[in-house]
Parts: C-alpha cells; structure tokens; sequence
C-alpha cells in the first residue's frame, strides 16, 4: 500500500470525494471478474504484510471505529443535521482574542506545551457543522498526518490548535470559517461560513531546538548529558530520520548517523545504563542500515544492522522479528552486489527467526531465479569458452 503523507483537506487540492475514503490492499492471488460479478460470488485472501520492510519504530496507526469518527455523540447511521450549538458550553478555553477557536481537552497529554517548527504526528477528523460525517479525517486513511507546526501547510485553525497541545494530548476545537476556509467555503464538501469542530489526537512530536541546543555544547559538557537526554537527543534524530526517509531525502542518513554517534560517545555507568543505550542503538542502526542500503551504501549498511543483530543476540535484547530483519536487511545489502552465496547465507539466517514471514519466502524465491540465471549464464560462458579452445564434450 502506498504510503504518503497527506494533509488536512485543502481548497486548492483534488476534490474527489474517493481521495478520503480509499482503503487498497494486496491480495495474494488475482480474483475472475466474472466470479466477482456472478451469483456465486468469490473468495480472496488479503496479502501479509512482513513487519521486515517497516521502521522498527514505527506503528500501524490505530483502526478507526466510530466511537473515534463520532466526537460529538452523532450516531453515523442517522443521516440528519447536525448543530454545534448544543455542545458550544464544553469548549471553555479561548485560544484566540476573538474567541472564534475555543478548545475542550479530552484526555491531558504530558510534557511541554508543543513548540512553533517541531516535527508533529497527530490524528484528526475534521467536522462542517450540519454534516454528520467528517470531511476529512486520518483515521478513515488509517495514517497519521506528520507536519512541521507553522510550516503553513494546514489551515490556520489546525495550526492553532495543535500549538496549544501536548504529547498525547486528545482535544476539540471549535473554528470559525475566519480561521477554516473563509466565507466562501469550498462547496460542495464545506459550505459558505462553515464552522468546523476539529477532533485532534498529539501522537508524537519532537523539538528540533533540543539538537540545535546539543550542537551549540562543548564536547566536554555533552559528555556531562545525562542518560535520559541522551537518549531523547538520539529518539529526536531517528524520527527526524524517520520523516526524511519516507520523504525520500539524503537527509534521512545523518539524521540516524548523528543519532548513533550521540550515543556512542555516551559512556554507560552501570549495566542498566548500557542496555538501555544498545536497545535505542538497535532501533537506530536498524534504520540506519536501511538508509545506507537505500543510497548505495552497502558496506556501511552491513556494519549497522550487523551491529543490531551481535546486540539483539544479548538474552535481554533478545527480539526475533529484529534479528530476522537485521540479516534480511544484509541479505538486499548482497544482492545489491550480486553477491548471491552471502545473500543466501544471510536469507538463511533470516529465516531461522521469522519462518513464516511472507516476505523471506518471497526472496528465497528471487534469490533462487537470480542462481538459475547466474548458473545459466556461467555454463553459457564455458561452453563458449570451449568452442573457442576446441574442447568436446
């Protein structure tokens, strides 16, 4: 499934009403369209997908359900219209000296208030007064929506909004069309004047001034950092990695190779200290090897994920699904290379801990085709050879 980021619906973006409520999946075999069509119907199965190929940090978001899509107690299958005027006295806390964003927090988040040019992960549905159904939402696309706050790529109320939240924070907020779509509307989707009740869950944020902060540092008073910092300084750099990977940028390799090193110059105290510093280090150097491998870098990329794989073999770092990854992730290192005797080696160690994972037995398969042909091509070469040198069979 393609997955991209897309942002709270825009009047100068695409207004087909399918870009919001498309769900694709991969089957593991093709359906008869005559089947499909007919009496008898048919039978598919949806395709696994292998957690090898994902981040090892990131997770699937969470599966929307209509308690989510529905904030203000609408009942889906009602179809009639719906006011805000009943629900106007939740929303006690002003954010604007107008009084036309006003806020109603659901569940408190923790931490800092978020700050202006951090990096934000938030789910949201998005409601047009007198509409039952939301005119956009992260939840039906089952993706988060990751943005810079102020980047000004939402629309004012969203920014707003979001700049008054914490980490994990869930809260609603009603918006006038003043800080919306304007008067105009984009019909036929948001009428003129809409007023919108944004339904805006925090799930993640990092504050990029922490590494600006960290830069700044002498090395002697980095190496006074105490753990916890540390080890917030190197999640910062790996989601920050994270966002430029999917964005495709080369940016995504320093961000997770800065992440490493801030580790690596820390010096654990105890054992507890050490642990906790090699199980960001497998997280990081899991991407980092994927961001080598994506640029080229194929030695480089086997020195980091074979550096996860000797951590993960420690008892109390033990994760199979990681190990299987770290040597799968060595094993495309290979066959960048047409090395297919150390692809193998590596597939077969892959294998070891996650037997059934679809996508080891779908490279076992390329890896065997890519044999055939080299094998083909070595004995088309000899026998070419022994023409030229008179040799019989």
């Amino acid at each position: 499934m393609e997955n991209q980021e897309t942002a709270p619906f825009n009047p100068n973006n695409d207004l087909n009403e399918d870009k919001f409520y498309k769900q694709e999946v991969r089957l593991e075999e093709g359906i008869d369209v005559h089947d499909l069509f007919s009496n008898k119907g048919t039978t598919f199965t949806v395709k696994q997908e292998s957690p090898l190929n994902d981040f090892d940090e990131l997770k699937k978001p969470e599966l929307w359900d209509t308690n989510e899509i529905s904030p203000i107690g609408i009942d889906p299958s009602a179809h009639k219209d719906v006011s805000f005027k009943g629900i106007e006295h939740l929303f006690t806390e002003k954010l604007t000296d107008d009084g036309f964003i006003i806020k109603q927090m659901i569940r408190p988040g923790s931490g800092a208030i978020i700050p202006s040019r951090a990096w934000v992960k938030i789910h949201y549905s998005i409601y047009a007064e007198g509409h039952d159904e939301p005119i956009d939402s992260t939840r039906l696309r089952s993706r988060t929506h990751n943005f810079i706050l102020g980047d000004g790529v939402n629309i004012p109320a969203v920014d707003i909004a979001v700049a008054s939240m914490k980490k994990g924070e869930k809260s609603r907020f009603l918006a006038e069309c003043l800080y919306c779509y304007g008067e105009m509307g984009v019909p036929p989707r948001i009428p003129k004047k809409a007023r919108l009740l944004l339904d805006i869950e925090v799930m993640a944020y990092y504050d990029d001034n922490k590494l600006n902060e960290y830069d700044a540092m002498a090395p002697d008073d980095r190496r006074d950092i105490p753990l916890d910092g540390v080890l917030k300084l190197a999640s910062i750099c790996r989601q920050k990695g994270n966002e430029s990977f999917k964005k495709k940028t080369k940016e995504a390799y320093n961000s997770y190779l800065k992440g490493y090193k801030i580790l690596d110059s820390h010096s654990p105290a105890d054992e507890e200290e050490e642990r906790q510093l090699q199980e960001e280090k497998i997280r990081i150097s899991l991407n980092l090897a994927q961001a080598c491998l994506e640029h080229g870098r194929t030695a480089d990329c086997r020195r980091y994920a074979g550096e996860a794989a000797k951590y993960l073999l420690n008892e109390n770092l033990k994760n199979p699904i990681k190990l299987a990854k770290a040597h799968y992730t060595i094993y495309k290192s290979y066959m960048k290379e047409q090395k297919l005797s150390h692809a193998k080696k590596e597939l077969e160690k892959a294998v070891q801990h996650a037997p059934h994972d679809p996508t080891i037995r779908e490279a076992f398969v390329k890896l065997e085709k890519a044999q055939a042909r080299e094998n083909a091509l070595e004995k088309d070469s000899m026998a070419r050879m022994g023409e030229k040198m008179g040799w019989r069979d």
